[in-house]
């Protein structure tokens, strides 16, 4: 179990001139959030069948957590509560550390990963048992790193940090083409087979106990705010890569490798309120990475889901003073 989730995000873009008609920027302000927040890396076997997938899930934690923006600079801690988690005892223990960052320039959207997960469970409750229960890898190792930075062709109009970073207030709708492209490298290990004993005939993925990856290409996407009212506001945006993956498996103790176009696609989602001074949002951005060896294919899906309720305000002059270094020319 984590104890304490933090991040802090660089978000300056120079004097980047906007077009006030459809967003408003705060970064002048001090945006003060708590909310409640889910991290989560899925480690999938797929199947022919894709109601087959062998889905391992993480036992992670809801946390909670407070932070603020000024400027370029955003910090965010939060921390499991074990009154938001209880109850989860049967699907083992995960030791965490899940490092995503989620940047918002003017002109940019940048996501970073580092994680590193230690135990999973399988997803639904009985897969590979012969009664109630779930299933549990306690020796299953995750660990994905990787980014993805995306050019926003028409920030001018379209803020993706109001709906996201809660910074700026998108008073008309817009959208925007996205261009970029992606990077990834990671490993997944076991003390034995990925594929339970009782279920190795069904998958490809049999005696793999161990699989590496490097996975590399562009990738293009879209993003639209639309804006109801001017306070009302629903975002969406998605992004695919075309990588070049090299991935080594090793089944049986034998070494494999394999070179393949492995397509990623990522999406995110914000909804809520927002006027010069508030924010109350849902958010949730999801990265799905494939990878494709002799062995079969896999998927990691990372993602993080946080409920937002921000309040922007004036510092006093003692506290502008401290802080000026965080201060952003936009």
């Amino acid at each position: 179990m984590t104890l304490l989730a933090g991040c802090f995000t660089a978000a300056a873009q120079g004097s980047a001139e906007y077009d006030s008609d459809y967003y408003e920027s705060y970064t002048d302000k001090v945006t003060g959030r708590v909310y409640f927040s889910q991290k989560y890396t899925n480690l999938i076997l797929r199947a022919k069948n894709r109601a087959d997938d062998l889905r391992y899930r993480p036992n992670t934690t809801l946390n909670f957590g407070v932070g603020a923006t000024y400027g370029w600079f955003t910090l965010n801690l939060a921390y499991g509560f074990n009154f938001l988690n209880r109850g989860d005892g049967g699907k083992g223990k995960t030791r965490y550390l899940d490092l995503q960052s989620h940047i918002y320039t003017r002109k940019m959207s940048i996501d970073l990963f580092g994680q590193f997960y230690k135990g999973f469970y399988l997803y639904p409750e009985g897969t590979a048992m012969t009664g109630k229960g779930w299933y549990t890898r306690p020796d299953i190792r995750v660990r994905h790193m990787g980014v993805a930075a995306y050019y926003i062709l028409d920030w001018d109009k379209l803020s993706m940090r109001a709906a996201m970073l809660q910074t700026e207030w998108q008073k008309k709708s817009a959208g925007s083409l996205l261009i970029g492209g992606e990077v990834y490298y990671g490993y997944t290990k076991a003390d034995s087979a990925l594929v339970p004993a009782m279920m190795e005939a069904m998958y490809n993925q049999r005696g793999v106990t161990k699989f590496r990856y490097f996975d590399i290409g562009p990738g293009i996407g879209y993003a639209y705010t639309y804006v109801h009212r001017e306070n009302y506001f629903v975002m969406g945006g998605i992004t695919g890569s075309f990588p070049i993956n090299f991935q080594k498996d090793i089944r049986y103790g034998t070494p494999e490798t394999k070179v393949t176009i492995s397509p990623d696609v990522m999406y995110r989602i914000g909804l809520g309120y927002s006027d010069e001074r508030k924010n109350f949002s849902v958010t949730w951005v999801n990265n799905t990475f494939q990878t494709r060896g002799e062995s079969g294919r896999y998927r990691i899906n990372t993602g993080n889901v946080r409920v937002n309720a921000a309040w922007r305000f004036d510092p006093g002059p003692k506290l502008k003073r401290k802080i000026k270094v965080f201060r952003s020319s936009n």
